[in-house]
């Protein structure tokens, strides 16, 4: 059997297998089991659909084979048969509203009924094709679904394999690639579907989440962190910035400039990250996963490895495990050299499945020296803890 041939049928399953798991509309209860997470053997939940694949524009760095080159990872690796699928769903409109405006949520529907191109083209950064509503309003119901079987204890931690990503899109704007803020309308699923009082995002994709400080800069029970390259696109995420009125101190931004490494994320998530989810204690952790800050990506310049983001991972496990009863999830952020963006997605799973890492992986050799961070650190520290 050829490898595409092998690909195809490990996507076939997959999805067939999701189909018969979870289906469920925002307001269906989940069969609930507050049991602590198996820390030993995780059941590590995962949603994929097709149309994620056919939100296309194959010039584009963000396109599908994204997702392809992670299915190739995953089923060498031997990943997908330890991983529990999660069926996804379309979101309501009801449940974008959270996020977006019902003028917004229309435009998108309507462009998506017209010819292919860009919800700017003035920008042309966001393209849109008959897809790309429906993928987005997938992404988002998705999110939700996954997030309501780890909270419920239907499965321990879970990764969204989401398509087309959201932490860019703001209220009523489309842009950096994104549509719907799935990780906001998650969190805001959690609260409306569960009361969840307090909810973390975390975002480590090395493009600033002006989309998520956004839409939460003024709501006390969203904590939004994120570590990422400033001053670089979108320009957002100074480190002044904490929140607005009654969520000051809700927007913990951690800058850095070109350089940054393993060495600069694990510090500063250590010395700065932990301690604010400590204070603020969720009761359920989001993490947006963009691998972007890899030293191959060519949309950037950070220099984190696989290794660093596999230890990154860890440590945000081990703060849900402390603060939340390991209740977190992962969706999918950037990532735009294919290889080190399936290896740190496959890394990801065996993170999250206990599994043993890979030794000496060529991806964990930058050519450079990370720059030295501490100080910065420090100076973010104080600011964010004092």
């Amino acid at each position: 059997m050829s490898n595409q041939h092998k690909l195809q049928l490990s996507r076939r399953l997959f999805i067939q297998q999701a189909s018969a798991l979870l289906t469920m509309g925002s307001s269906a209860p989940l069969l609930a089991n507050q049991n602590s997470p198996n820390r030993t053997n995780p059941k590590v939940g995962v949603v994929l659909d097709q149309l994620f694949y056919k939100h296309n524009q194959v010039d584009h760095p963000e396109n599908a084979k994204r997702l392809i080159a992670i299915d190739e990872a995953l089923t060498q690796q031997d990943i997908w048969r330890q991983l529990t699928p999660v069926k996804g769903r379309l979101a309501f409109n009801e449940e974008l509203l959270w996020a977006h405006s019902q003028g917004y949520i229309d435009q998108i529907e309507v462009m998506s009924d017209e010819e292919p191109g860009y919800f700017d083209e003035y920008q042309q950064d966001t393209y849109i094709n008959k897809y790309t509503f429906d993928a987005a309003r997938m992404a988002a119901g998705s999110a939700i679904n996954l997030n309501l079987a780890v909270y419920d204890r239907l499965v321990d931690t879970g990764f969204a394999l989401l398509r087309p990503p959201g932490h860019h899109a703001l209220e009523d704007r489309a842009m950096g690639f994104c549509i719907f803020n799935s990780d906001v309308i998650a969190a805001r699923a959690l609260q409306q579907e569960r009361g969840v009082k307090r909810v973390a995002i975390i975002d480590f994709d090395v493009h600033h989440g002006n989309g998520t400080q956004d839409l939460t800069a003024n709501d006390p029970s969203i904590m939004a962190i994120s570590i990422h390259q400033h001053p670089y696109w979108p320009l957002t995420g100074g480190l002044e910035f904490t929140g607005h009125d009654d969520a000051k101190g809700t927007i913990v931004n951690c800058p850095f400039q070109k350089g940054a490494g393993d060495n600069t994320y694990l510090g500063v998530y250590d010395e700065v990250i932990h301690k604010k989810l400590e204070s603020f204690q969720p009761e359920h952790i989001i993490v947006f996963a963009g691998y972007d800050a890899h030293w191959q990506d060519p949309l950037a310049g950070h220099q984190m490895s696989v290794k660093g983001f596999n230890q990154l991972v860890e440590r945000c496990v081990n703060s849900a495990q402390q603060i939340c009863n390991g209740r977190i999830s992962f969706s999918l952020g950037g990532g735009y050299n294919l290889k080190p963006l399936a290896e740190c997605v496959a890394g990801t799973f065996h993170t999250l499945l206990n599994n043993p890492q890979k030794a000496n992986n060529p991806l964990d050799s930058a050519p450079t020296a990370e720059t030295d961070y501490s100080a910065q650190i420090e100076i973010i520290k104080q600011h964010h803890l004092s």
